[in-house]
């Protein structure tokens, strides 16, 4: 079908003619019933798609006639086949023969057929050429392409016609599909050649439809516009002069209203206006079922036709648009839009207009309160339609409208003729905030008349060429068929001389070649069929070089002797498989003389399995077992190679220490499965960025090691440390994961940094640790000064183990003061380390190690436990209304130790809970907003205060601060230091306590040195301070003296 020529009788490509010759030929006459009724069946199911009115007499008739024609045409070519052609066709006067009668049968069915249906008056007298010369050709073709491949499949006799399935079918397959698809190709051209006019047309009718309907949207909004800039007054004779100029010059326009709101307190009011200015039967009405006026029932609100053009509406002067659902949709909607807004589609008031749309322009005062009224167009897309296509001057095209959204149709223009059902175009029209979508179709005619032959002549002049081919492939085949025959006769001799030494050969276990003198393999044994992927039988008559590429030049033969000499005790080759894949190989040969024949026999054995046990013994000690990377063996080896090489040749190298940046909460976020595809792609990404020169290593864990040398410099090491830490910190998608991490790198250079590999690791790891220390995700050289931190970062950390065993910590405690009264409510708890050597080390030194080793939770814990037992004590000091307050880590915060110490510290001491102030960092609450506002709610519930401390220096949102359950704000003594000099400071601090007390949350601000700084944070109502000013933090002892000397006061 999709080759047929119009209007669907003629195709230039008939495969069942063949069939059916094909068929008669091989199974003789009692097959013609099958050929008719073939026919038959497909020509009542083809013909209502290629002539969907044709009468069913008229197809039967058709029907009928084909099958007639095409049995006699079979029948004919069966006898002129049998008598002149012979059934093989394996000579070069059979394939001509064949040729030749081809075009000659086919004139029986094209003549008789196309005559029958231009009699029948199926077919027009003006197509009867085209479609004559298509059926001959299709018939034609057909005969010579489809009869031989059906001969394949069942022709005599079946040895030759079987062996023609590769030589002869597969090229006729491939060329028919081929010459077919260039049709298709080359008819799809044609067609986009001929539907050029018509898609531009069908664009320029678009268009002129969307312009014509944006010009009314821009008029209603520019009318909209200017009467806000005239008072929003609207006078009938100044409505009736812009309306009836805008409709004269747009015929195409139904109508256009003002629309007033009136409420229902107003109605009479405005009636009596209305018929005072309006008309003398002005009411606000609505028309019935029958179309008629009438006075609207009491509601809450009216939308009134107060103004309407042209005269011939006035009719409806006062007809309310809220009185109809779909007008009073329309009209809430354009009332929430200061945009023309169209309605869906609705019948208008006038029973013989089909639907149409109305357009509406809310008019609001300039300061955008309520409406004050709203302009309405009344529009019947048909008219419009008819106006483009007239416009476009293009008589063949079928179009309609239909709105996207309902599928209304508006309108429809099929004038022109019935449409072609594969030509159509469609377009989306915006108009008032809806689309509707203009479909433009051509005519069958026009389509007709734009018919082009070039894919024609190119499918019949592919296949004629397809089919001439087809009998030289013939000819070719049923000779190779006769000299295939003669060698075969030869080969069954020498197949039976081989047989019996095959079989001893299939014997043995390893596989066994028997070459002769030429290096020519003359048997193989199964194993050796096994070994190289070939049949045994398949082997003989193989060049040995086929199997065992020749080294160096050298001749089978020779190679052969010299292993037989033993001038090699064991020799290994490389042997090459039928699918191209190498292999090792241990070949041992022998020779062997027999009458006649100088042969030698080859042993061979795969090494395969060997070697790859070797290799997989070396990978493992060598390589990491995940990444696929150098391991810490194979990197000492290769650095010590390194250093070894750049010593010789002078010149730098450098070693780059690399630490995933956020691995551990990765991993115990989503599982050691992710950390390890994590692994895996970050050594991805390290093989892309680095040369093939370079060494990538995984000593562990997320740690990795990167030298490079050569022309190495500082500049370029920087460059390559940069790009390091810029491509590791691009996300990473993982099992469906976005996942965040980066890299802290640490440089050591070769001579300067360390003169063996272990310094050069050990201080490239120095420099890592600086890196993090930096904010992370970064890169940082080594320098001494680091080398005399890291000693000292090494002995705090050694040492704050035994320091909390040995007790040397201590709290030291700050007074916080009430600026109202200047009487000290409490204080906050500072921690403070006793180092028996450094002396006092403040927090600043130590609580970042701590962080980093994991010992500020049971350093945490401890100042918890002494803080509680501090509150219990000053029950018996008097001092029980004192308020103490204590910082919590990031750990605490999110570990789940925290509420079970609480819990067992409160129920063993019995304070009351509201002297515990916990302050927690903004920047900490915010690492985990929900689990930290969860932890809030359990500490309140439990009557422990809570804290913001260091608030404003975080990321916090104050959504998140709202959601927060806290007592009060800490104000970080950065904002506080600058108050009486910066206005930024000053601004920020006022606004800050004006947020808390809002909130209803307390204040208390940190660093307060200075008397002016005190005095302006009491003029802003700021709760409670503490500082230099009041009190520096002292020992407990020191503490509560200062405690009870203010009581006393």
């Amino acid at each position: 079908m999709q080759l047929a020529l119009a209007p669907g009788f003629a195709t230039p490509l008939f495969l069942p003619a063949g069939i059916a010759l094909a068929a008669l030929v091989s199974g003789g006459a009692r097959l013609l019933p099958g050929v008719a009724l073939g026919t038959a069946v497909m020509s009542l199911i083809t013909l209502p798609l290629v002539q969907p009115d044709l009468a069913l007499p008229a197809r039967l008739g058709a029907a009928a006639l084909a099958a007639g024609t095409a049995s006699l045409q079979a029948y004919i070519a069966m006898h002129a086949f049998l008598r002149w052609i012979d059934p093989g066709i394996d000579s070069g006067r059979d394939v001509l023969r064949f040729l030749l009668l081809a075009p000659v049968l086919a004139l029986t069915s094209s003549t008789l057929s196309l005559c029958g249906l231009a009699l029948l008056g199926v077919l027009p007298g003006g197509d009867l050429g085209p479609n004559w010369l298509a059926w001959w050709v299709g018939d034609t073709l057909g005969m010579l392409l489809a009869a031989p491949l059906v001969w394949i499949l069942c022709g005599r006799p079946r040895r030759l016609w079987r062996r023609r399935r590769w030589l002869v079918g597969l090229p006729l397959l491939v060329l028919t599909a081929m010459f077919v698809t260039i049709f298709v190709n080359v008819r799809s051209w044609e067609w986009n050649q001929q539907m050029q006019t018509v898609q531009l047309k069908a664009q320029q009718a678009s268009d002129l439809l969307q312009a014509k309907l944006s010009e009314h949207e821009r008029f209603l909004f520019a009318m909209s516009s200017a009467i806000n800039g005239h008072g929003l007054a609207m006078k009938g004779k100044d409505f009736q002069r812009v309306a009836q100029g805008y409709l004269a010059r747009h015929p195409e326009m139904l109508s256009m209203s003002w629309l007033r709101p009136v409420a229902a307190d107003e109605r009479d009011a405005f009636e009596r206006w209305g018929r005072e200015h309006v008309d003398p039967g002005f009411a606000i009405r609505a028309p019935d079922e029958n179309g008629v006026m009438q006075p609207v029932g009491a509601r809450a609100e009216y939308m009134v036709a107060t103004f309407i053009e042209p005269r011939g509406n006035r009719i409806y002067l006062g007809l309310d648009m809220l009185a109809e659902p779909s007008r009073a949709a329309a009209v809430r909607r354009a009332l929430q839009s200061d945009e023309p807004t169209a309605s869906a589609p609705l019948q208008l008031i006038r029973k013989d207009l089909k639907p149409g749309v109305v357009l509406l322009q809310a008019v609001r005062p300039p300061d955008g309160g309520d409406a004050v009224g709203m302009l309405l167009m009344s529009v019947q897309l048909e008219s419009y339609l008819a106006s483009v296509l007239q416009q476009v001057g293009f008589p063949h095209l079928v179009a309609s409208i239909d709105d996207v959204a309902t599928g209304t149709r508006l309108a429809m223009a099929d004038d022109a003729g019935a449409p072609h059902p594969a030509g159509t175009l469609r377009q989306t029209i915006h108009f008032g905030g809806r689309d509707y979508l203009l479909t433009l179709t051509p005519t069958a005619a026009y389509v007709a008349s734009q018919r082009g032959w070039q894919s024609w002549s190119v499918l019949a002049a592919g296949l004629l060429l397809t089919g001439l081919l087809g009998g030289l492939l013939l000819l070719s085949s049923g000779e190779r068929a006769q000299i295939q025959a003669r060698v075969e006769e030869s080969t069954a001799r020498l197949q039976e001389r081989e047989a019996r030494l095959q079989a001893i050969l299939d014997k043995a276990a390893d596989a066994i070649l028997t070459i002769d003198g030429t290096g020519m393999l003359v048997s193989a044994n199964g194993a050796a069929g096994r070994l190289f992927g070939y049949a045994p039988e398949q082997m003989a008559g193989l060049p040995l070089v086929q199997l065992l590429p020749a080294t160096h030049g050298e001749a089978p033969a020779a190679l052969l002797r010299r292993i037989a000499a033993g001038a090699s005790q064991s020799y290994e080759a490389t042997g090459w498989r039928r699918e191209g894949v190498s292999f090792p190989l241990a070949v041992s040969v022998s020779e062997v003389e027999l009458p006649g024949e100088h042969l030698f026999v080859a042993i061979l054995h795969d090494l395969t399995e060997q070697q790859r046990a070797q290799e997989r013994i070396y990978r493992l000690a060598h390589h990491d077992p995940l990444t696929g990377l150098d391991n810490r063996l194979s990197l000492n080896l290769r650095l010590d190679q390194l250093l070894a090489r750049t010593r010789r040749e002078g010149g730098s190298a450098a070693v780059m220490f690399l630490d995933l940046d956020h691995f551990k909460k990765i991993n115990d976020t989503h599982g050691h499965q992710t950390g390890d595809q994590l692994l895996i792609a970050v050594a991805g990404r390290l093989r892309e960025l680095l040369r093939d020169v370079d060494t990538i290593a995984r000593l562990g864990g997320d740690e990795f090691i990167v030298l490079t040398s050569g022309t190495v410099t500082p500049d370029i090491v920087s460059h390559l440390a940069s790009r390091i830490v810029e491509v590791l910190a691009r996300p990473y998608q993982l099992q469906g994961l976005t996942v965040h991490s980066g890299a802290s790198v640490g440089v050591a250079m070769f001579p300067s940094d360390g003169d063996d590999s272990n310094t050069l690791l050990r201080h490239a790891d120095t420099a890592m640790y600086a890196a993090k220390s930096c904010g992370r995700g970064n890169f940082q050289f080594f320098s001494a000064a680091m080398n005399a931190a890291t000693h000292e970062r090494l002995l705090l950390e050694n040492r704050l183990w035994q320091a909390l065993e040995q007790d040397e910590f201590e709290l030291f405690l700050q007074a916080q003061i009430d600026l109202r009264s200047g009487a000290v409510i409490g204080a906050e708890a500072l921690l403070r380390w006793h180092h028996p050597e450094l002396g006092m080390v403040g927090p600043d030194r130590f609580i970042p190690i701590a962080e980093e080793s994991g010992l500020i939770l049971p350093l945490g814990d401890w100042a918890l436990r002494r803080a509680v037992q501090l509150l219990d004590r000053w029950r018996g000091l008097g001092l029980g209304h004192l308020r103490l307050a204590v910082n919590l880590s990031a750990r605490q915060c999110h570990g789940t130790g925290l509420l079970p110490l609480l819990d067992r510290l409160l129920r063993e001491t019995g304070i009351d809970p509201a002297l515990l102030e916990l302050e927690i960092t903004e920047t900490a609450a915010m690492q985990d907003p929900e689990r930290s506002r969860e932890l809030l709610q359990q500490l309140r519930a439990r009557g422990i205060k809570v804290a913001i401390d260091d608030f404003g220096t975080g990321y916090s949102s104050l959504s998140y601060l709202k959601l927060f359950e806290l007592d009060r704000i800490k104000i970080d003594r950065g904002f506080v230091k600058d108050i009486e000099t910066d206005p930024d400071d000053a601004a920020i601090v006022s606004a800050t306590i004006g947020l808390a007390h809002a909130l209803g949350l307390e204040v208390i601000a940190e660093g307060v040195e200075t008397q002016a700084q005190a005095d302006f944070l009491r003029g802003k109502r700021c709760d409670e301070a503490q500082g230099y000013l009041f009190a520096r933090p002292v020992t407990v002892a020191e503490f509560e003296v200062l405690a009870s000397a203010a009581e006393t006061v």
